[in-house]
């Protein structure tokens, strides 16, 4: 054990040390988010919502299951009503509901939303559509399923969207931290032989391997720290922050490109060959798996790739914990959680047979 802290203190000086690693993994995202909050209007989220038609007695249960959510301000309405408020932009958007449900058929919905603001636009659709689909978890399979059929209005309300982005740039912060950081260090090292000299040590390879997962742990969770108390305390996004559900999707998150980096780190033979290597998986990632946008806007054969990203499903576990709309260990966190843990066991698995120490 006196071994193994010894190592991480000494990885963590070589991390300090590490401008690349840092670039990617704190000051990138630092600054993303810097630009975005400030051009952006940073007040709270909150999304103006009237559901509209249905049976009375299905009218209340959505609009109950939405109003649970911190985002949502819902009224429930009748259609005409809704569909002028949205144009006049009191409203953000309308969550039509059918009149006439079938047994054992999805219930298809029609949301009617604001199009003054294509940033605003996005993130009210991303976040029903993403409530919705709780509401359909919470159904367990009990009819109706719900479908939600996005349908622009125009109007000219809008808001920030630093609540949004807040989430997803914790979720980004992890994967350059580790893929970066991770990954082109221990490709340095062992382009430099030190990796190799470590087997002439008493220090067996355990020692080594639990330091280095100890080690990027612990940076990347003092990198989530300061991007939270940035957003929180000097952009003033508000969010919430239930710790428990919060540690566990960080730590699965962090677990999950810890391995993904020592997969890449075994492979690549030289510094030239893994920064290109690293690229190439993050960038998709970064662009395509929620940070910046929801991916329900993507075409839906591409949305449905993204969605078995591990980004996409750490980005949409943060958000949904730190957006309200899952509480606690609900169920929809249930299917991000273990998406990340099979990314991890994948990962693991195929590092495990492929890592090269020289």
């Amino acid at each position: 054990m006196t071994a193994t802290l010894a190592l991480v203190r000494a990885l963590f000086r070589t991390y300090t040390r590490n401008r690349q690693g840092l670039f990617w993994s704190l000051f990138f995202p630092v600054v993303l988010m810097l630009v975005f909050g400030l051009l952006g209007n940073s007040k709270a989220i909150s999304i103006n919502l009237a559901v509209a038609g249905g049976s009375p007695a299905f009218q209340h249960e959505i609009s109950t299951a939405l109003a649970h959510s911190t985002i949502f301000k819902v009224k429930e309405m009748t259609p005409t009503a809704a569909r002028a408020a949205v144009r006049a932009g009191s409203e953000d958007a309308e969550l039509l509901l059918p009149a006439i449900l079938t047994p054992g058929q999805p219930a298809a919905i029609t949301l009617y939303y604001n199009n003054a603001n294509q940033v605003a636009a996005g993130q009210t659709v991303g976040a029903v559509q993403q409530a919705v689909g709780a509401i359909n978890l919470a159904l367990s399979g009990r009819p109706p399923a719900l479908t939600v059929s996005p349908q622009p209005v125009s109007g000219s309300r809008s808001f920030s969207y630093l609540d949004f982005l807040l989430p997803g740039l914790l979720a980004l912060t992890i994967m350059q931290g580790c893929l970066f950081g991770l990954a082109t260090g221990l490709t340095r090292w062992k382009e430099q032989g030190v990796l190799r000299r470590f087997l002439a040590t008493p220090l067996r390879p355990v020692q080594f391997l639990g330091a280095t997962v100890i080690n990027y742990i612990l940076t990347n969770m003092v990198s989530v720290v300061i991007i939270l108390i940035i957003g929180v305390d000097f952009l003033h996004a508000t969010v919430q922050l239930p710790i428990l559900p919060l540690l566990l999707a960080v730590v699965l998150g962090l677990a999950a490109f810890i391995s993904i980096g020592f997969l890449i780190a075994g492979q690549a033979k030289s510094q030239e060959a893994v920064v290109p290597l690293v690229n190439l998986i993050s960038f998709p990632m970064m662009f395509l798996s929620g940070v910046f946008f929801s991916p329900a806007s993507l075409p839906p054969f591409l949305a449905t790739v993204v969605s078995f990203f591990p980004l996409t499903y750490l980005a949409n576990a943060l958000r949904g914990l730190m957006s309200g709309q899952l509480v606690g260990l609900a169920p929809a966190l249930w299917g991000d959680l273990a998406g990340l843990a099979a990314w991890t066991a994948l990962g693991a698995l195929i590092a495990g047979r492929t890592w090269r120490w020289e």
